[in-house]
């Protein structure tokens, strides 16, 4: 367990912005994903609005389980990212850092985009 802890260590010494990066867009993917479960969470089995224009009106609905998916795959993408990064920094420090930026983007957006679900149901 050591060894784990030491690789750890390595990692946001050794490269701090794509670590940083990469787990500031992992901890808000699982604040806005918490958040959202959290605020919808009494709402069962209604329907949930998911995406609404000002043109158009409701577009897509969809019940809570949506939203868990697409909690789901936001975690997902910030985690494979976040691998991708890494071993991108190993290799070129440029493409290492710009995923990790991106992924930092990436996350800010679904945080946006969690924040305005919640405010339409809610």
């Amino acid at each position: 367990m050591d060894n784990f802890f030491e690789k750890i260590y390595r990692l946001y010494t050794r490269k701090r912005f794509v670590a940083y990066c990469s787990t500031a867009s992992l901890a808000i993917v699982l604040g806005a994903f918490g958040w959202a479960v959290i605020a919808l969470r009494n709402t069962g089995s209604q329907l949930l609005i998911l995406h609404f224009t000002g043109s158009d009106g409701i577009t897509s609905i969809g019940t809570l389980s949506s939203i868990v998916l697409f909690g789901i795959f936001s975690i997902a993408a910030a985690a494979m990212n976040f691998a991708a990064a890494i071993e991108l920094d190993s290799r070129d420090r440029f493409l290492g850092k710009f995923v990790a930026a991106a992924t930092l983007g990436l996350a800010i957006l679904l945080f946006i985009g969690t924040a305005a679900i919640i405010n339409a149901n809610v």
